[in-house]
């Protein structure tokens, strides 16, 4: 991230649908990915390390959603790419080829 750019997940336009927000026992946020369209979990706070516990309950959540959507097959793909220093996590759904 640029020095004078803010962080794109700070911010958090609603420029996709949302899912749901949460405040406790974590800040998080459930919403689509504006970049690929799949849904997503975003940390309510700037730091790109979570605890074990703190991905368990954003990836609970998560699941939820990928449930409700048909997402069969769905894994959680916390590499973080294009935005390395704000922690997220993004459903994908594991191709029938794919390796387990």
């Amino acid at each position: 991230m640029e020095a004078n750019k803010p962080c794109e997940l700070c911010e958090l336009v609603r420029s996709t649908r949302w899912y749901a927000q949460f405040f406790s026992p974590l800040a998080f946020t459930l919403l689509d990915c504006d970049s690929c369209d799949t849904p997503m979990a975003v940390l309510g706070e700037h730091r790109a390390a979570v605890s074990d516990e703190e991905r368990r309950i954003m990836t609970a959540a998560l699941g939820l959603v990928a449930e409700s959507l048909g997402l069969e097959g769905a894994v959680f793909d916390d590499r973080m790419r294009q935005i390395p220093d704000h922690y997220h996590v993004h459903v994908r759904v594991r191709p029938k080829w794919w390796p387990r």
